[in-house]
């Protein structure tokens, strides 16, 4: 069987990232790729059209391989698939349009897991969803046997366009045991592109690394269609051996673990330092965590493993706004967490997220009083987005006009009637990145990037000064009364 895997994220549709120049591979792709090998014996063609500005390489590449099956699988592991981004959706049906040589086209993705439907109608006629490793290996193994859709019908987790219209099939509950995971078959594309990027930008190499699956916690924004509200970790012996193969097999100078919640099974941290010590590997990375997570003995663990920076997922200075998003957390959680990881010279940084349903401007400036107190090492600023399958979706989901996803990542529409006009929201975004200049010049950091910062910040004070105006104006003027019941819960956490 000729197969030809892909994926679906094309960086140069995606401007903010672009800019970026940390393109990472496609990990979650390739992982799928080994364990096509290991369970099945499959050799696959891959095609990496990360640095792809269309569809025409891909369309290209399928001309060339002429392949029996067509697997486009997304990037599960990276939070820009997550995003459901509309330029990405567009490009990968331009390409399956023009592709109905090919016998069986599949695709998986958190996207096409929401729109399934969608993308049937595009030119796929096999939607992959929970648990894909198993159920793409399973589907797989009974199309060998027996090439054709009718096989496929009464396997789970999957939606099939047949000839009798749409079928979706029951979810697939088990997925193989995360101690089997195969390392990454990074030999099937060309790192060279990626190496020259963050070597010309950023003058050292990045690679990443998945350490678990999933994410146990509830929070009501956060889309989990593929592997579910689970957390299930590889054992921190296989990931030391990756670790070590990234170093010095393929010349990475910093990894960045790219799970929702790095290292939350008890004891699963220590024995990841005693392996890294083992084979002698000390190699910078970046992961995510949670404030109310980080302790001195979690801390002083995360840095003799070498963990250089950590984001957490702070998203408000507003304990309600934070209550009312079921994120289990206590603005205070921040702050302690703060303060331990920078004992221990970790670069802390905080996600944030303006916007959310009943935000107002007292929250917002919450928000800002808390990166003024704790002085993070950096920030990410999103607004609040709807991604269907939530319960926050389930909430607004009558207030959304036609548009329902993002263009690209740097796109940060309110795509429901906030407090505010959705003008205002980028005046904050925007406001917040200028004030947080003025936050980094008290940071260590070289003469010469102190002295470009202040230059920089000097030269934006008007600006920041005319968006702080545009948005009290805005605020005192355009507001709509938040709705009284947009955040009764039976039971605050803060309350607890």
């Amino acid at each position: 069987m000729n197969v030809l895997l892909t994926h679906g994220y094309f960086l140069p549709l995606d401007p903010k990232e672009a800019a970026l120049h940390r393109p990472y591979p496609p990990l979650a792709s390739l992982t799928m790729a080994a364990w096509l090998k290991e369970k099945l014996g499959l050799e696959v063609h891959f095609y990496d059209v990360m640095f792809d500005g269309g569809p025409e390489g891909l369309v290209q590449a399928v001309r060339k391989h002429r392949p029996d099956v067509l697997i486009v699988y997304d990037d599960d592991f990276n939070f820009l698939t997550k995003m459901c981004l509309e330029n990405m959706r567009r490009t990968v049906f331009a390409a399956v349009a023009q592709l109905e040589q090919v016998p069986l086209r599949i695709v998986h993705s958190s996207d096409a897991s929401d729109q399934a439907e969608a993308y049937l109608q595009a030119g796929f006629q096999v939607v992959v969803h929970r648990n894909a490793e198993k159920a793409l290996v399973d589907l797989l193994a009974a199309y060998r046997r027996r090439p054709s859709l009718e096989a496929l019908q009464h396997m789970p987790s999957l939606s099939l366009n047949t000839a009798n219209g749409i079928v979706h099939t029951p979810p697939l509950r088990q997925n193989f045991p995360p101690e089997e995971t195969p390392f990454p078959r990074w030999e099937l594309i060309d790192l060279e592109p990626y190496r020259r990027q963050w070597l010309k930008h950023h003058s050292y190499f990045s690679l990443n690394v998945s350490t678990s699956h999933g994410c146990p916690y509830g929070c009501n924004w956060c889309a989990k269609p593929l592997y579910g509200r689970t957390y299930r970790a590889i054992p921190p012996e296989r990931v030391a051996e990756e670790f070590r193969r990234l170093k010095v097999e393929l010349g990475a100078d910093h990894i960045w673990v790219t799970d929702d919640i790095f290292a939350l099974q008890p004891g699963w941290l220590e024995r990841f330092a005693r392996e890294l010590e083992r084979r002698q590997i000390h190699v910078p990375y970046k992961c995510l965590s949670r404030a109310d997570l980080i302790t001195e003995p979690f801390a002083a663990l995360l840095a003799r493993t070498g963990c250089q920076e950590i984001w957490l997922g702070v998203e408000s200075g507003s304990q309600r706004v934070l209550d009312a998003m079921d994120k289990r957390l206590r603005v205070t959680d921040a702050i302690r967490a703060r303060q331990i990881l920078g004992n221990h010279g970790i670069r802390t940084c905080f996600f944030l997220q303006f916007g959310y349903l009943g935000e107002t401007l007292a929250d917002i400036q919450a928000t800002w009083r808390l990166i003024r107190h704790t002085r993070p090492s950096d920030i990410g600023i999103s607004v609040s987005y709807p991604l269907k399958g939530t319960p926050f979706y389930q909430t607004v989901q009558n207030l959304l006009g036609a548009k329902r996803n993002w263009l690209h990542s740097g796109d940060l529409d309110l795509m429901y009637p906030g407090t505010y006009p959705r003008s205002f929201y980028r005046e904050v975004y925007r406001f917040t990145h200028l004030m947080f200049g003025w936050i980094r010049l008290r940071q260590a950091q070289p003469l010469g990037g102190q002295l470009r910062l202040l230059v920089r910040q000097i030269i934006f004070l008007p600006e920041l000064v005319l968006r702080y105006l545009r948005i009290r104006w805005t605020a005192w003027r355009k507001a709509t009364p938040p709705d009284p019941d947009w955040m009764v819960h039976k039971v605050r956490y803060s309350e607890k």
